[in-house]
């Protein structure tokens, strides 16, 4: 994965109207990916900036840029969760009457406007999923570069 790309990468959306969200921790290079639809992808970059949040597009190989856009959060304290979690739900209330689908795994949860009880939930277990890794990560390569602490 290559980070530091500012510009917007061109892509073309999946449908219409159709926003989907899948995170997936990444605790062994201190981040956690976020795979968006492009116009979901583009707000939520902007809100995480706008958040102070060092976040950036990140290329991967082998994923079909028609449909999702990377951006990478870095986590670097346990702010970045917060952040997270004040920018998604800041883009899902710019949506209003759109409905974003998150993902994590084979799990998915259906927003509209908010956070919803089981959406921090989620939440919640990309954070616990991601500290548990990291544990690992670190206690196998001595300390290694993640630094979430608690």
């Amino acid at each position: 994965m290559t980070q530091g790309h500012e510009s917007t990468p061109e892509v073309t959306p999946t449908a219409p109207g159709a926003l989907r969200l899948r995170m997936d921790p990444a605790p062994m290079l201190d981040q956690v990916k976020l795979r968006a639809t492009p116009d979901l992808a583009h707000a939520l970059l902007a809100q995480l900036k706008e958040q102070g949040a060092d976040a950036n597009y990140a290329a991967e190989f082998g994923l079909d840029h028609g449909h999702l856009l990377i951006v990478a959060l870095m986590m670097r304290d346990n702010g970045a969760w917060m952040t997270l979690r004040t920018a998604i739900e800041a883009v899902a209330n710019r949506h209003q009457g759109d409905r974003i689908r998150i993902e994590l795994g084979d799990q998915v949860i259906e927003i509209e406007g908010r956070i919803t009880p089981e959406a921090a939930a989620l939440l919640r277990q990309v954070r616990e999923s991601y500290e548990v890794d990291a544990q690992g990560w670190r206690a196998i390569n001595g300390g290694g570069p993640t630094s979430s602490q608690d």
